[in-house]
């Protein structure tokens, strides 16, 4: 038992010192993923604002041949009033309408892309304009948190490469069992899963453990918890025995 102890306590002092490196970095890797998170939406947005532009230019096309065609055929209908190609009333009457008819048509369309379609391809275009500043910021952002990473992995990554190395020589040595109930521990605690005790206390939380526990725990006979953190427990006194 305290063979397979001293073996979770080389693992985790390897494990803690990992876990210093990758503090080293900060929320550097959680900021690069939200960065990156806020390009993807802003590029999404940006195309569909894009696509509804399209839209709009279509439906503006589409009013802007209608009213051509009207035009002309105002202008037509025009020349065969003043050429007196007209011969009744009823015929002359018929034609005058369906000019003053072409001109409300055409009246009504120009109403509708100056009063709804530009201001809602402005309103778009401002849109679009907003985001891609806003993501040429993300970018920069995005780009210094990088260049940051990318500096403090290669502070960390000669000694983390040996740590890791470390680790994966230790772990065939250590129980299967024994592994499972440190990796456990080690989720909820980051890389903290075994304290010392020293002076009656647990350092990992500072709890006072009693006297007689304290006994058990140097002996190390069997795995004991610290009732209030849950962390593994080894003796101060154990660990000077063994070194």
């Amino acid at each position: 038992m305290k063979d397979r102890l001293i073996l979770l306590y080389e693992l985790n002092k390897i494990d803690k010192e990992l876990e210093e490196l990758d503090s080293l970095r900060g929320d550097i890797p959680e900021q690069i993923e939200r960065l990156n998170e806020e390009m993807s939406e802003h590029e999404q947005e940006i195309e569909e604002l894009k696509k509804q532009i399209e839209e709009i230019e279509s439906e503006e096309s589409v009013l802007a041949k209608e009213i051509d065609k009207l035009t002309q055929k105002i202008d037509k209908d025009d020349n065969l009033l003043r050429a007196g190609a007209v011969k009744t009333n009823q015929e002359y009457n018929a034609l005058a309408k369906e000019i003053g008819d072409a001109y409300d048509k055409i009246d009504k369309n120009e109403k509708t892309v100056e009063g709804d379609i530009k201001p809602r391809k402005t309103e778009l275009t401002e849109k679009i304009n907003t985001l891609n500043t806003e993501f040429e910021e993300i970018k920069t952002s995005l780009k210094e948190n990088s260049e940051k990473l990318k500096e403090l992995n290669k502070q960390t990554e000669e000694e983390e490469q040996d740590l890791k190395k470390q680790r994966e020589e230790l772990l065939p040595k250590i129980d299967a069992e024994d592994l499972e109930h440190y990796e456990r521990i080690n989720i909820v605690k980051h890389g903290d899963s075994i304290a010392i005790v020293r002076k009656g206390s647990c350092l990992g939380c500072y709890n006072s453990i009693p006297p007689q526990r304290v006994i058990e725990i140097r002996m190390a006979d069997k795995f004991y918890h610290c009732e209030a953190c849950g962390r593994i427990l080894i003796s101060e006194e154990f660990l000077e025995e063994e070194a």
